[in-house]
């Protein structure tokens, strides 16, 4: 795709942190999750909505900068699940193309991208959905 300029980024007013392992007793702070929108020289508009929950300011997002390509999180455990993953794209946004990501990499999360194919169902939104470790390009 080319170079990019970063546009904007959005955050989502909720925090993480981990208890930490091995006899640590403290939680660690992770930060605010966030998303990034990316605008290429070829017109392109790139969405990656990070590990963000649903949130109405979607519309604004898709509204000020119509990203093309969605990168979109379908956990379930510290982002969206699959079926409303689905929901924020019929309602938010228009993008051509959705490439999933933050599933399958552990065992508390969605494994499959089975929930958001089936809540996308009759959309003409191409799914993306890579493996682990796959280099896919836009």
């Amino acid at each position: 795709m080319g170079p990019y300029r970063v546009r904007t980024a959005s955050t989502l007013l909720r925090s993480e942190s981990i208890r930490g392992r091995h006899g640590r007793r403290r939680s660690v702070y992770l930060g605010n999750p966030a998303g990034l929108v990316l605008h290429f020289a070829n017109d392109r508009t790139l969405y990656h909505m990070g590990d963000t929950d649903i949130f109405g300011d979607m519309a604004l997002i898709e509204e000020l900068y119509k990203p093309n390509i969605g990168m979109v999180p379908i956990g379930d455990r510290l982002t969206m699940g699959g079926a409303l993953a689905a929901l924020a794209r019929r309602r938010y946004f228009n993008f051509d193309k959705v490439i999933l990501c933050h599933y399958g990499s552990f065992p508390i999360i969605d494994q499959t991208a089975e929930k958001f194919i089936e809540g996308l169902k009759g959309s003409s939104t191409e799914v993306v959905v890579p493996k682990i470790g796959e280099t896919i390009s836009v």
